[in-house]
């Protein structure tokens, strides 16, 4: 059974809040929950992160390394974690040049869907020509799968379940302010609400542009380290995105029992049906503000029971009892690649039952 001195480190390069930090957090706090040692490496010090807080607040430990891979591969031969689960282009690389040195076992999760330009684009590619030299592959989401030349476990996206909590009433957008994400959209829908607000929570390059075409009924509440105080005021999310792939803001909130009116990009539509929230065609900002509209012409009765409808989804779905253990079965399947005689994580795995009204 593993011990406290062999955690799993999950291994991090990140400067910002984004889609695979908030998958980072939901992953320690997850498997600190089901009783698995944990510690979130960050590869690079750039200052205090904003996940640092809340590694705090919930009891994961965490450590800045100093001197990139010298300092990994120095600190993997010390301490010997049972796994080292990478997160990210540049965490791939240097953990599967830390193994030669090492002989840790590698797990590494690819995020990223997209391609990618300049310097990013190089280490994309060499991210996934080395893939081969990791002992387990995961994706979030079926279209990073296709990008892969080698076997690698599906696991969406997932959230620990909270305790039911009532929505609130804002209408908002939620994420980075950059074109993909379609907060221009956001703000032509806004127009056709005057008597509505509108809420923004995010930043990015577009948000200079945005505050200064923005109405009355717009408001900005900027770079959010974390939504958790914050999604108990919102009663519908709205993403307008024009690429996307399983966006975690969404399984978020839905989780929260806040319905989502969503563009039908990406993989939306395993999360969003008619019965939990609105789909429209890819960029037709009407079908959007139909959507819209249903939730404020909603009656009490009817929303309330999209609300549950949207948190069930996520229960049955894409919450951490479902993909922890998918990711423990990785786990072991990357100690058995690597040859570690009959070395196993366990856990206590125990059928966690939520409320689902």
């Amino acid at each position: 059974m593993m011990t406290k001195k062999r955690p799993v480190w999950l291994l991090l390069d990140s400067r910002s809040f984004g889609g695979i930090e908030t998958h980072v957090f939901q992953l320690a706090s997850s498997l600190h929950k089901h009783h698995i040692a944990v510690e979130v490496i960050f590869m690079t010090d750039y200052g205090t992160h904003p996940l640092m807080p809340l590694f705090h607040r919930n009891n994961i430990k965490f450590r800045v390394l100093r001197h990139g891979l010298c300092s990994l591969i120095y600190a993997l031969k010390q301490e010997q974690p049972i796994i080292v689960h990478t997160h990210g282009y540049k965490t791939g690389i240097y953990a599967r040049i830390a193994h030669f040195f090492t002989k840790s076992t590698i797990v590494s999760t690819f995020h990223a869907g997209e391609k990618s330009s300049g310097k990013l684009a190089v280490y994309d590619l060499v991210d996934r020509m080395s893939a081969c030299l990791s002992h387990a592959l995961i994706t979030v989401s079926a279209a990073i799968n296709s990008r892969l030349d080698h076997q690698a476990t599906i696991v969406d996206n997932f959230v620990a379940i909270e305790p039911q909590t009532f929505p609130g009433e804002q209408i908002a957008f939620v994420g980075r302010l950059s074109y993909e994400k379609g907060p221009d959209t956001f703000l032509k829908l806004a127009t056709y609400f005057s008597n509505q607000q509108f809420h923004f929570y995010g930043e990015g390059p577009m948000q200079q542009n945005l505050m200064a075409a923005a109405g009355d009924n717009i408001v900005f509440h900027g770079h959010q380290a974390s939504m958790d105080q914050q999604w108990q005021n919102i009663g519908l999310l709205v993403m307008p995105s024009r690429h996307e792939g399983l966006p975690l803001a969404a399984i978020e909130a839905m989780a929260r029992g806040i319905p989502v009116c969503s563009f039908n990009v990406g993989a939306l539509n395993r999360l969003i049906d008619q019965h939990c929230g609105w789909l429209a065609p890819p960029g037709n900002v009407n079908a959007l503000r139909y959507g819209i509209c249903q939730w404020l012409s909603g009656s009490l009765k009817h929303n309330l029971l999209i609300s549950r409808n949207a948190r069930k989804k996520i229960i049955v779905k894409f919450s951490d009892t479902v993909a922890i253990p998918i990711i423990i079965n990785c786990y072991n399947q990357a100690l058995a690649n690597n040859h570690c005689g009959h070395q196993k994580l366990h856990s206590h795995l125990k059928g966690l039952s939520h409320d689902t009204d």
